[in-house]
């Protein structure tokens, strides 16, 4: 779990100190009176406040704001000139959201153990499914980890509270418009987004409607809850488990079927 953040003193809509451009074209140099950060700044601010939702209180929207403008700064720093507005808003978006992540992903010393347990979790899912030729239950999953299945639950919320970059589907694909993206990219960007619909078409129903609910209609977990009829936290289960299950689907094949058994007693 995040715990012990440093609050931050700065503005939420001024970029922190030392990450601003010292120049910008019709306007003054940084902070709010800048053009091209004025400009961005609802991007910013958007992608953060998605994020906060789900973070504990400890967390402030200041802290996560400060990760993303850095996130904006080193985006600006690698536009291109062959990227058109649009491009250059998922691109940034990109940046932003990694930004954060990584920021996040630094809090907590506790996050690299869940992260290991994060890809036992996936390993489970993926040997299950090569032995029984379908998706494996969450009993089955539980049975597989060796724990009962309310303590798998309460693993797959901590995981998520505590290493978002794993499980959030938007962060699965990079943009097709970074400076550096050749065809070769674009098409392997192109086969895996495939791949990526695919392992959701062959989520459970339960699980893939909280995906859709997710991403494409922009519920928080909060409004998912209400129409599922459960609490804010078990969605977060649920949404974390659905991750877990796309990821498995998109490792590459080799054989695990016959691997043993694994049993993931706790995680310290």
């Amino acid at each position: 779990m995040l715990t012990s953040v440093s609050k931050r003193t700065m503005s939420s809509d001024t970029p922190p100190d030392g990450d601003r451009p010292s120049q910008s074209s019709g306007g003054t140099a940084g902070g709010s009176q800048n053009p091209t950060y004025q400009r961005y700044l609802p991007l910013v601010r958007r992608i953060t406040m998605r994020l906060v939702r789900k973070l504990p209180a400890e967390v402030t929207l200041d802290d996560l704001l400060g990760a993303g403008w850095l996130g904006l700064v080193e985006a600006l720093r690698r536009r291109t000139d062959v990227m058109d507005e649009e491009q250059f808003e998922a691109y940034a978006s990109h940046r932003v959201r990694g930004a954060i992540l990584d920021y996040l992903r630094s809090l907590d010393p506790m996050s690299r153990k869940l992260r290991g347990a994060s890809r036992q979790i996936s390993l489970a899912i993926k040997t299950l499914a090569a032995h029984l030729g379908r998706a494996p239950e969450e009993e089955e999953i539980a049975g597989q980890l060796g724990l009962p299945v309310e303590t798998y639950r309460q693993l797959l919320g901590d995981v998520a509270q505590a290493d978002m970059a794993r499980i959030e589907l938007t962060d699965l694909v990079a943009p097709a418009t970074l400076p550096d993206a050749g065809p070769d990219h674009i098409v392997s960007r192109a086969q895996l987004i495939e791949q990526i619909a695919q392992a959701i078409d062959e989520l459970p129903e339960r699980l893939k409607l909280v995906v859709g609910l997710y991403y494409q209609e922009e519920l928080n977990l909060k409004e998912i809850g209400l129409v599922l009829e459960v609490t804010e936290s078990r969605v977060c289960q649920l949404h974390s488990e659905a991750i877990h299950r796309i990821r498995a689907a998109l490792e590459d094949d080799s054989p695990v079927a016959s691997r043993p058994r694994m049993r993931l007693r706790s995680v310290p």
